[in-house]
């Protein structure tokens, strides 16, 4: 397995397990099921856990240090040090018997670089980019619900990601949710069957209703979620990245969505919207947006105001 890399969910048992990246959810189901492996064949598996800046040198060695009747262990160091790379040297060099050890790296900067690019040869390499985009998403819930033998709907897809799109652990729980019922297929009915008790205020849904013109609703989301919680900053930012699409595509109509950013399904539904925009009232949409990203960072004493008066916007600028 040396010498490898592959996906956060293709990790098996190596001597050495690198897992990189920033996505921490990712990570944390890398390290599960690297533990879960190793239990299913080590029932008297030990694990010792290392947590980020705890390491001291030789640690690693006195850990993987032979023993009378060679344990089965696992050694799970988080972040880098600067004495780490010599220790996993030796201990690559002089391997234990039944010994595996994962390295956490969220970033490759400094000692974890220089760990990454010196013993990436050596290594099991498990990459946990960070999901961004919603069509790595929409692919992230297909795998999810495979992993279970069960398939969903574009539409169901759709459906779930735009209620559990701000967190990634969460996404995988509301997929193991609808698995767990025994379908074969989901659908949208048993999205909404599952969580139409869930009212869950974000961007896609209160942009949704305001470039549809429901200025009414867009305006009960967004009070609904400013009453639970929802961060004005973050939610602007969304917003005003929503309202550049629709200058981008106003500028160039035959924009592709892999330029934008976009799944293609998005891109048909944002062209739906920009059906009916006017030059000028697009101009003093996007004006009035960038002074809403102002005003939410401390430009305005009434932010909540200034929110509001981008959503009216919104809805009316058609």
């Amino acid at each position: 397995m040396s010498g490898k890399t592959v996906s956060w969910n293709q990790v098996e048992p190596a001597p050495l397990v690198i897992v990189s990246g920033p996505e921490t959810y990712l990570a944390t189901r890398v390290i599960r099921d690297l533990k879960q492996k190793l239990r299913e064949h080590y029932a008297d598996l030990e694990i010792h856990e290392i947590d980020e800046g705890s390491y001291t040198p030789s640690d690693l060695l006195n850990l993987a240090a032979p023993s009378l009747f060679n344990e089965p262990r696992l050694i799970i160091i988080t972040g880098s040090h600067e004495a780490l790379l010599e220790d996993l040297t030796k201990y690559l060099d002089d391997q234990v018997e039944n010994c595996f050890v994962a390295v956490r790296l969220p970033n490759l900067v400094g000692h974890a670089g220089k760990i990454k690019t010196s013993l990436a040869s050596r290594a099991l390499n498990v990459v946990c980019d960070e999901i961004k985009r919603d069509s790595d998403k929409l692919s992230f819930i297909t795998q999810e619900c495979a992993a279970f033998g069960v398939k969903i709907t574009s539409d169901a897809s759709r459906a779930l990601l735009q209620a559990f799109s701000t967190d990634l652990g969460e996404l995988a729980a509301a997929c193991s949710q609808l698995c767990a019922s025994g379908a074969t297929t989901i659908g949208i009915d048993s999205v909404n069957q599952v969580f139409q008790g869930r009212v869950e205020t974000n961007a896609f849904k209160i942009t949704d209703a305001a470039l549809s013109g429901n200025a009414a609703e867009a305006i009960r989301l967004y009070r609904h979620g400013s009453a639970t919680g929802v961060d004005n900053v973050a939610l602007v930012a969304a917003l005003v990245a929503r309202v550049r699409i629709l200058a981008k595509l106003f500028n160039d109509p035959k924009s592709q969505s892999a330029a934008i950013g976009m799944a293609p399904w998005q891109l048909d539904k944002a062209r739906k919207e920009l059906s009916g925009f006017s030059e000028q009232g697009l101009i003093g949409l996007v004006d009035l947006a960038a002074q809403t990203d102002a005003d939410v960072k401390g430009a305005s004493r009434e932010p909540d105001y200034s929110v509001e008066k981008l959503i009216l916007a919104m809805s009316q600028a058609k």
